[in-house]
């Protein structure tokens, strides 16, 4: 069997968890050490999904631009939104997937610049298109074990 990061992230924050932080008398020693212990499990949750939710971004941008390339007026932007759309992801590394996911945000931007300042229900659209992608974004960087420890807080008290 091969060892997965995610899973081997896990198994040490549980064993910090359960196994080391009760040894910590000091109240802050124990808040620091529980910190340490959740950001490893943060950390494990990202490494899972990493990718994904990169890849899952980059193409809801492409999509924006894709039905956004009729509405806008400015030919250089449309220039740009045309060779954004044409990058795709050769390599699978976060940062290169971080890399492309910032060079397309930067088109996007300019973009929501463009058509907030043009008239028209198509305009309109789109950029209700871009804040409810935005939205988007924010879910998928939601954790889970933010909720994990909400839930555990809870049936503490």
């Amino acid at each position: 069997m091969r060892p997965q990061g995610d899973h081997i992230l896990r198994t040490v924050a549980t064993n910090m968890l359960s196994k080391y932080l009760p040894g910590y008398a000091i109240e802050h020693e124990r808040a620091d050490f529980g910190l340490m212990a959740i950001m490893v499990l943060v950390v494990s949750e990202e490494f899972d999904r990493a990718a994904y939710r990169r890849i899952e971004e980059n193409n809801a941008i492409r999509n924006i631009f894709k039905d956004a390339l009729p509405v806008v007026k400015d030919e250089d932007l449309k220039r740009r939104i045309k060779e954004a759309m044409e990058k795709t992801e050769h390599d699978y590394h976060i940062s290169a997937l971080d890399q492309l996911n910032c060079e397309l945000q930067e088109v996007l931007i300019d973009l929501h610049a463009h058509v907030e300042i043009l008239e028209g229900g198509d305009a309109r659209m789109i950029e209700e298109t871009i804040w409810k992608e935005l939205e988007n974004w924010t879910k998928r960087r939601e954790f889970m074990i933010w909720q994990l420890i909400a839930a555990m807080m809870g049936a503490g008290q």
